[in-house]
């Protein structure tokens, strides 16, 4: 299945007639938005809508805005109009939507995306906080979450610069984990694990060589978490501040990042496939700097 964004659809006439088929009264109010163009007037000039297609089929929709139903707030950005067609639900698929707007909320300088919904125990399995509970345009109460756009361990760490400009636009653990987001591929995944690898779980089999990738640029050591196969899940210390860049792929699972076994490039390149894999990430990376 892919992610589109309805507004640079090749037939945008298309899936707005599968909008139209949705059994839901606010998937019938964005439809007539769309169809009026007060989309991006009610919701701002950022609004997208996201559109999960499976070929010619929509399993999934929401949005993303600068603006949701909760009026008088300062939160922004929002996701919203969220909805998935019955033949598709129980798969959380949902999940491959609301990856793809936090990568616009980190595109657009955001730390987090918010939602409000009447649901409960919906959104939670999605990494979801509560927040509170506020009033819609309605005038109904609605309980507002938070999703952070940065999901990586030592996220509010701070302090830690470049070390060198190999990299432009690179300054801090932030700017690496949003450049590296979309190179983290199934084929820079550890072999092992490519065939569980998708979109929704980036950072899979990526550990050691972001950490050394993470090394080059901001110096440090790497270290190693033990893990109960007998590997190692690797991460960074700089002047004594742990971070993370890959630790989303354990979930809700919290790391004992106290557990510190360092590792050497050298020990883990003797690995041809790894090294490989780490110049193929850091090319990769200099490609994408380079050229802006």
């Amino acid at each position: 299945m892919d992610v589109l964004v309805y507004e640079d659809a090749v037939n945008p006439a298309w899936w707005l007639n599968r909008i139209a088929q949705s059994d839901w009264i606010a998937g019938q109010y964005l439809h007539t938005l769309l169809t009026e163009n007060r989309f991006h007037k009610e919701y701002g000039d950022k609004a997208r809508l996201l559109l999960l297609a499976d070929g010619t089929k929509l399993a999934a929709f929401c949005t993303y805005a600068e603006k949701d139903d909760i009026p008088d707030t300062e939160l922004t950005p929002w996701t919203g109009f969220v909805y998935t067609f019955p033949d598709y639900r129980g798969r959380r698929l949902m999940g491959k939507l609301l990856t793809k707007a936090k990568e616009l909320a980190r595109k657009d300088g955001y730390d987090n995306l918010y939602l409000s919904t009447r649901e409960k125990g919906l959104y939670e399995k999605y990494g979801a906080v509560y927040m509170t509970t506020l009033r819609d345009n309605q005038g109904e109460e609605s309980d507002v979450f938070r999703l952070e756009t940065y999901g990586y361990y030592g996220r509010e760490v701070t302090g830690i610069q470049a070390r060198i400009p190999d990299y432009p636009g690179i300054v801090t653990p932030k700017d690496l984990y949003r450049a590296l987001w979309p190179l983290w591929v199934r084929e820079t995944c550890a072999p092992r694990m490519q065939e569980d690898w998708d979109e929704t779980n980036r950072t899979l089999g990526q550990c050691s060589i972001t950490a050394f990738l993470a090394q080059d640029i901001f110096g440090g050591r790497v270290f190693g978490v033990p893990l109960e196969d007998g590997g190692y899940h690797c991460f960074n210390v700089v002047d004594g501040k742990a971070f993370d860049l890959t630790s989303e792929q354990f979930g809700g699972r919290q790391l004992d990042y106290s557990l510190r076994y360092e590792q050497l490039r050298h020990d883990h390149f003797m690995k041809a496939e790894k090294k490989e894999r780490y110049e193929a990430l850091r090319e990769a990376l200099k490609a994408c700097t380079t050229q802006k």
